[in-house]
Protein backbone atom coordinates (compact mmCIF):
# COMPACT_ATOMS: atom_id res chain seq x y z
CA UNK A 1 0.00 0.00 0.00
CA UNK A 2 2.82 2.37 0.88
CA UNK A 3 4.66 1.68 -2.39
CA UNK A 4 1.45 2.28 -4.35
CA UNK A 5 0.92 5.62 -2.60
CA UNK A 6 4.53 6.61 -3.28
CA UNK A 7 4.18 5.72 -6.97
CA UNK A 8 0.93 7.68 -7.22
CA UNK A 9 2.53 10.69 -5.55
CA UNK A 10 5.52 10.51 -7.89
CA UNK A 11 3.21 10.38 -10.92
CA UNK A 12 1.26 13.42 -9.68
CA UNK A 13 4.48 15.33 -9.10
CA UNK A 14 5.63 14.50 -12.63
CA UNK A 15 2.32 15.63 -14.13
CA UNK A 16 2.38 18.93 -12.25
CA UNK A 17 6.03 19.50 -13.17
CA UNK A 18 5.39 18.84 -16.85
CA UNK A 19 2.23 20.93 -17.12
CA UNK A 20 3.61 23.90 -15.19
CA UNK A 21 6.76 23.78 -17.33
CA UNK A 22 4.71 23.87 -20.54
CA UNK A 23 2.53 26.71 -19.22
CA UNK A 24 5.61 28.67 -18.13
CA UNK A 25 7.39 28.34 -21.48
CA UNK A 26 4.36 29.06 -23.66
CA UNK A 27 3.09 31.80 -21.34
CA UNK A 28 6.37 33.71 -21.45
CA UNK A 29 6.78 33.35 -25.22
CA UNK A 30 3.20 34.04 -26.30
CA UNK A 31 2.62 37.03 -24.05
CA UNK A 32 5.93 38.68 -24.94
CA UNK A 33 5.01 38.20 -28.60
CA UNK A 34 1.54 39.64 -27.97
CA UNK A 35 2.99 42.75 -26.30
CA UNK A 36 5.34 43.16 -29.25
CA UNK A 37 2.44 42.98 -31.71
CA UNK A 38 0.39 45.53 -29.76
CA UNK A 39 3.38 47.90 -29.65
CA UNK A 40 4.16 47.68 -33.36
CA UNK A 41 0.73 47.75 -35.03
CA UNK A 42 -0.84 51.22 -34.76
CA UNK A 43 -4.16 49.96 -36.15
CA UNK A 44 -4.53 47.87 -33.01
CA UNK A 45 -4.40 50.86 -30.64
CA UNK A 46 -7.90 50.99 -29.27
CA UNK A 47 -9.66 50.86 -25.89
CA UNK A 48 -10.00 47.09 -26.24
CA UNK A 49 -6.27 46.62 -26.76
CA UNK A 50 -5.57 48.73 -23.66
CA UNK A 51 -7.29 45.95 -21.71
CA UNK A 52 -5.48 43.28 -23.74
CA UNK A 53 -2.07 44.82 -23.01
CA UNK A 54 -2.85 44.84 -19.29
CA UNK A 55 -3.97 41.22 -19.59
CA UNK A 56 -0.74 40.25 -21.35
CA UNK A 57 1.37 41.98 -18.66
CA UNK A 58 -0.54 40.16 -15.91
CA UNK A 59 -0.05 36.81 -17.67
CA UNK A 60 3.63 37.54 -18.18
CA UNK A 61 4.14 38.26 -14.48
CA UNK A 62 2.37 35.03 -13.52
CA UNK A 63 4.45 33.00 -15.97
CA UNK A 64 7.60 34.52 -14.43
CA UNK A 65 6.62 33.12 -11.01
CA UNK A 66 5.95 29.58 -12.25
CA UNK A 67 9.59 28.40 -11.88
CA UNK A 68 8.87 28.35 -8.13
CA UNK A 69 6.13 25.77 -8.69
CA UNK A 70 8.14 23.80 -11.25
CA UNK A 71 11.13 23.46 -8.90
CA UNK A 72 8.86 22.53 -6.01
CA UNK A 73 7.13 19.70 -7.87
CA UNK A 74 10.27 18.54 -9.69
CA UNK A 75 12.71 18.49 -6.77
CA UNK A 76 10.62 18.97 -3.66
CA UNK A 77 12.23 22.36 -3.16
CA UNK A 78 10.90 24.32 -0.17
CA UNK A 79 11.77 28.00 -0.53
CA UNK A 80 11.30 30.64 2.13
CA UNK A 81 7.83 31.39 3.44
CA UNK A 82 7.61 34.83 1.80
CA UNK A 83 8.35 33.36 -1.63
CA UNK A 84 5.52 30.82 -1.26
CA UNK A 85 3.17 33.62 -0.24
CA UNK A 86 4.32 35.83 -3.11
CA UNK A 87 3.71 33.05 -5.66
CA UNK A 88 0.22 32.42 -4.28
CA UNK A 89 -0.64 36.12 -4.17
CA UNK A 90 0.53 36.69 -7.76
CA UNK A 91 -1.63 33.80 -8.91
CA UNK A 92 -4.68 35.31 -7.22
CA UNK A 93 -3.90 38.73 -8.67
CA UNK A 94 -3.58 37.28 -12.15
CA UNK A 95 -6.75 35.24 -11.81
CA UNK A 96 -9.04 38.05 -10.72
CA UNK A 97 -7.23 40.70 -12.75
CA UNK A 98 -7.77 38.51 -15.82
CA UNK A 99 -11.41 37.90 -14.93
CA UNK A 100 -12.16 41.62 -14.60
CA UNK A 101 -10.17 42.55 -17.70
CA UNK A 102 -11.94 39.91 -19.80
CA UNK A 103 -15.26 41.34 -18.60
CA UNK A 104 -14.05 44.84 -19.56
CA UNK A 105 -13.06 43.60 -23.03
CA UNK A 106 -16.49 42.08 -23.52
CA UNK A 107 -18.23 45.25 -22.34
CA UNK A 108 -16.03 47.45 -24.53
CA UNK A 109 -16.79 45.38 -27.62
CA UNK A 110 -20.50 45.57 -26.89
CA UNK A 111 -20.40 49.36 -26.48
CA UNK A 112 -18.27 49.80 -29.60
CA UNK A 113 -20.72 47.87 -31.74
CA UNK A 114 -24.08 48.82 -30.25
CA UNK A 115 -23.33 52.45 -29.24
CA UNK A 116 -20.33 53.47 -31.37
CA UNK A 117 -20.69 57.24 -30.93
CA UNK A 118 -22.26 57.77 -27.52
CA UNK A 119 -19.87 55.32 -25.84
CA UNK A 120 -16.69 57.04 -27.05
CA UNK A 121 -16.20 59.28 -23.97
CA UNK A 122 -16.42 56.25 -21.67
CA UNK A 123 -14.29 53.99 -23.89
CA UNK A 124 -11.49 56.57 -23.98
CA UNK A 125 -11.18 56.15 -20.21
CA UNK A 126 -9.95 52.56 -20.65
CA UNK A 127 -6.55 53.31 -19.02
CA UNK A 128 -8.29 54.65 -15.91
CA UNK A 129 -10.63 51.67 -15.86
CA UNK A 130 -7.54 49.43 -15.82
CA UNK A 131 -6.12 51.44 -12.91
CA UNK A 132 -9.39 50.89 -11.04
CA UNK A 133 -9.37 47.16 -11.86
CA UNK A 134 -5.85 46.71 -10.51
CA UNK A 135 -6.48 48.85 -7.43
CA UNK A 136 -9.58 46.81 -6.56
CA UNK A 137 -7.88 43.48 -7.32
CA UNK A 138 -4.71 44.25 -5.36
CA UNK A 139 -6.70 45.59 -2.41
CA UNK A 140 -9.00 42.56 -2.32
CA UNK A 141 -6.24 39.97 -2.69
CA UNK A 142 -3.90 41.58 -0.17
CA UNK A 143 -6.65 41.99 2.41
CA UNK A 144 -7.74 38.37 1.91
CA UNK A 145 -4.18 37.16 2.35
CA UNK A 146 -3.75 39.23 5.50
CA UNK A 147 -6.88 37.63 6.95
CA UNK A 148 -5.65 34.20 5.88
CA UNK A 149 -2.19 34.69 7.36
CA UNK A 150 -3.66 35.70 10.70
CA UNK A 151 -5.29 32.27 11.03
CA UNK A 152 -2.57 30.20 9.36
CA UNK A 153 -0.70 27.73 11.50
CA UNK A 154 2.90 28.86 11.65
CA UNK A 155 4.08 25.31 11.03
CA UNK A 156 2.22 25.18 7.71
CA UNK A 157 5.10 26.37 5.53
CA UNK A 158 3.93 25.43 2.06
CA UNK A 159 1.03 27.39 0.63
CA UNK A 160 1.24 25.38 -2.60
CA UNK A 161 0.65 21.95 -1.11
CA UNK A 162 -1.70 23.06 1.65
CA UNK A 163 -4.70 25.21 0.84
CA UNK A 164 -4.61 28.65 2.47
CA UNK A 165 -7.25 29.20 5.17
CA UNK A 166 -9.03 31.91 3.16
CA UNK A 167 -10.46 29.36 0.69
CA UNK A 168 -12.57 27.82 3.46
CA UNK A 169 -13.74 31.13 4.96
CA UNK A 170 -17.31 32.16 4.24
CA UNK A 171 -16.83 35.90 3.61
CA UNK A 172 -13.90 35.65 1.14
CA UNK A 173 -15.63 32.77 -0.64
CA UNK A 174 -18.91 34.67 -1.10
CA UNK A 175 -17.02 37.72 -2.35
CA UNK A 176 -14.97 35.63 -4.77
CA UNK A 177 -18.02 33.79 -6.13
CA UNK A 178 -20.31 36.81 -6.51
CA UNK A 179 -17.99 39.71 -7.33
CA UNK A 180 -15.04 37.78 -8.71
CA UNK A 181 -16.82 35.21 -10.89
CA UNK A 182 -20.60 35.46 -11.34
CA UNK A 183 -20.75 39.24 -11.97
CA UNK A 184 -17.98 39.22 -14.64
CA UNK A 185 -19.51 36.09 -16.20
CA UNK A 186 -22.87 37.88 -16.37
CA UNK A 187 -21.23 40.88 -18.07
CA UNK A 188 -19.57 38.61 -20.62
CA UNK A 189 -22.80 36.73 -21.33
CA UNK A 190 -24.86 39.92 -21.72
CA UNK A 191 -22.20 41.61 -23.87
CA UNK A 192 -21.87 38.57 -26.13
CA UNK A 193 -25.64 38.31 -26.55
CA UNK A 194 -25.92 42.01 -27.43
CA UNK A 195 -23.05 41.74 -29.89
CA UNK A 196 -24.52 38.71 -31.66
CA UNK A 197 -27.90 40.47 -31.82
CA UNK A 198 -26.34 43.61 -33.33
CA UNK A 199 -24.38 41.62 -35.88
CA UNK A 200 -27.53 39.72 -36.89
CA UNK A 201 -29.35 42.98 -37.57
CA UNK A 202 -26.50 44.53 -39.51
CA UNK A 203 -26.85 45.11 -43.24
CA UNK A 204 -23.11 44.43 -43.61
CA UNK A 205 -23.54 40.97 -42.10
CA UNK A 206 -26.60 40.26 -44.24
CA UNK A 207 -24.67 41.25 -47.37
CA UNK A 208 -21.69 39.11 -46.37
CA UNK A 209 -19.31 42.01 -45.71
CA UNK A 210 -18.82 40.95 -42.09
CA UNK A 211 -17.87 37.38 -41.23
CA UNK A 212 -20.56 36.57 -38.69
CA UNK A 213 -19.23 33.05 -38.17
CA UNK A 214 -15.80 34.36 -37.20
CA UNK A 215 -17.35 36.73 -34.66
CA UNK A 216 -19.37 33.89 -33.16
CA UNK A 217 -16.25 31.73 -32.92
CA UNK A 218 -14.42 34.59 -31.20
CA UNK A 219 -17.18 34.99 -28.61
CA UNK A 220 -17.39 31.23 -28.07
CA UNK A 221 -13.62 31.02 -27.58
CA UNK A 222 -13.66 33.85 -25.04
CA UNK A 223 -16.43 32.32 -22.93
CA UNK A 224 -14.86 28.85 -23.20
CA UNK A 225 -11.47 30.15 -22.01
CA UNK A 226 -13.16 31.95 -19.13
CA UNK A 227 -15.07 28.86 -17.96
CA UNK A 228 -12.23 26.39 -18.53
CA UNK A 229 -9.75 28.42 -16.50
CA UNK A 230 -11.87 29.88 -13.72
CA UNK A 231 -14.91 27.65 -13.19
CA UNK A 232 -12.92 24.79 -11.55
CA UNK A 233 -11.39 27.07 -8.91
CA UNK A 234 -14.67 28.67 -7.93
CA UNK A 235 -16.43 25.30 -7.93
CA UNK A 236 -13.85 24.04 -5.43
CA UNK A 237 -14.40 27.16 -3.29
CA UNK A 238 -18.12 26.44 -3.23
CA UNK A 239 -17.57 22.77 -2.34
CA UNK A 240 -15.35 23.76 0.59
CA UNK A 241 -18.38 25.56 2.02
CA UNK A 242 -20.92 22.81 1.27
CA UNK A 243 -19.03 19.68 2.33
CA UNK A 244 -18.15 18.74 5.88
CA UNK A 245 -15.21 16.53 4.89
CA UNK A 246 -12.92 18.67 2.74
CA UNK A 247 -9.80 16.48 2.83
CA UNK A 248 -10.61 15.03 -0.60
CA UNK A 249 -10.84 18.51 -2.09
CA UNK A 250 -7.21 19.39 -1.48
CA UNK A 251 -6.02 17.65 -4.64
CA UNK A 252 -8.90 19.21 -6.58
CA UNK A 253 -7.76 22.59 -5.26
CA UNK A 254 -4.26 22.09 -6.67
CA UNK A 255 -5.73 20.99 -10.01
CA UNK A 256 -7.96 24.07 -10.05
CA UNK A 257 -4.90 26.30 -9.55
CA UNK A 258 -3.28 24.57 -12.51
CA UNK A 259 -6.37 25.24 -14.63
CA UNK A 260 -6.30 28.92 -13.60
CA UNK A 261 -2.66 29.16 -14.71
CA UNK A 262 -3.67 27.86 -18.15
CA UNK A 263 -5.23 31.28 -18.66
CA UNK A 264 -1.68 32.54 -19.25
CA UNK A 265 -1.46 30.45 -22.41
CA UNK A 266 -5.07 30.66 -23.60
CA UNK A 267 -5.43 34.46 -23.43
CA UNK A 268 -3.24 34.94 -26.54
CA UNK A 269 -5.82 32.86 -28.44
CA UNK A 270 -8.35 35.57 -27.61
CA UNK A 271 -5.94 38.16 -29.04
CA UNK A 272 -5.65 36.07 -32.22
CA UNK A 273 -9.39 35.84 -32.72
CA UNK A 274 -9.79 39.58 -32.08
CA UNK A 275 -7.02 40.54 -34.51
CA UNK A 276 -8.22 38.23 -37.25
CA UNK A 277 -11.76 39.54 -36.91
CA UNK A 278 -10.52 43.10 -37.20
CA UNK A 279 -8.49 42.31 -40.31
CA UNK A 280 -11.39 40.54 -41.99
CA UNK A 281 -13.84 43.32 -41.17
CA UNK A 282 -11.54 46.10 -42.32
CA UNK A 283 -10.88 44.27 -45.61
CA UNK A 284 -14.60 43.78 -46.15
CA UNK A 285 -15.38 47.44 -45.57
CA UNK A 286 -12.65 48.53 -47.97
CA UNK A 287 -14.20 46.26 -50.60
CA UNK A 288 -17.57 47.79 -49.84
CA UNK A 289 -16.18 51.28 -50.46
CA UNK A 290 -14.49 50.10 -53.65
CA UNK A 291 -17.84 48.90 -54.98
CA UNK A 292 -19.26 52.39 -54.56
CA UNK A 293 -21.33 51.99 -51.45
CA UNK A 294 -23.44 55.02 -50.55
CA UNK A 295 -22.20 54.85 -46.96
CA UNK A 296 -19.54 57.38 -45.96
CA UNK A 297 -17.00 57.30 -43.18
CA UNK A 298 -16.73 60.13 -40.67
CA UNK A 299 -13.26 61.68 -40.65
CA UNK A 300 -11.73 61.97 -37.20
CA UNK A 301 -8.26 62.68 -35.90
CA UNK A 302 -5.90 59.78 -35.35
CA UNK A 303 -5.99 56.43 -37.17
CA UNK A 304 -8.50 55.90 -40.01
CA UNK A 305 -12.05 55.35 -38.68
CA UNK A 306 -13.48 51.85 -38.82
CA UNK A 307 -17.03 50.75 -39.37
CA UNK A 308 -19.18 49.56 -36.54
CA UNK A 309 -22.55 47.93 -36.18
CA UNK A 310 -25.24 49.74 -34.27
CA UNK A 311 -27.88 48.04 -32.23
CA UNK A 312 -30.64 49.26 -34.57
CA UNK A 313 -29.16 47.33 -37.49
CA UNK A 314 -27.74 50.38 -39.31
CA UNK A 315 -24.05 50.99 -39.92
CA UNK A 316 -22.52 53.52 -37.58
CA UNK A 317 -19.34 55.52 -37.76
CA UNK A 318 -17.64 54.90 -34.44
CA UNK A 319 -13.91 55.33 -34.44
CA UNK A 320 -12.04 51.98 -34.18
CA UNK A 321 -15.27 50.30 -33.08
CA UNK A 322 -14.30 47.02 -34.67
CA UNK A 323 -10.77 46.91 -33.31
CA UNK A 324 -10.69 43.89 -31.06
CA UNK A 325 -14.30 42.99 -31.82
Amino acid sequence: MSSNCSACLANCQLIYTSLYSVIMGLGLGLNMAALGVFARLPQLRSPTTVYMRNLAVADLVLAATLPVRVLHYAQGWQPSRWLWELAGCVLLLNMYGSIFLLACISLDRCLAVCFPLSSQPFRRRAPWVCVGVWAFTVGSCVSSYVVGLASRNSSNASCLDNRPPLVTMMAPTVGALVLGFLAPLGIMAAGSWALVRAVGRSRSAQEGMVNRGKILRMLTANVAIFLLCFLPYHTVLLLYQLLNNTSGLNEAYKMALLAACCNTVLDPLAYYFATETFKTTWTGERQRLAMGSEASMERVKGPPPHWSLRGDGREGQGKDAWVGV
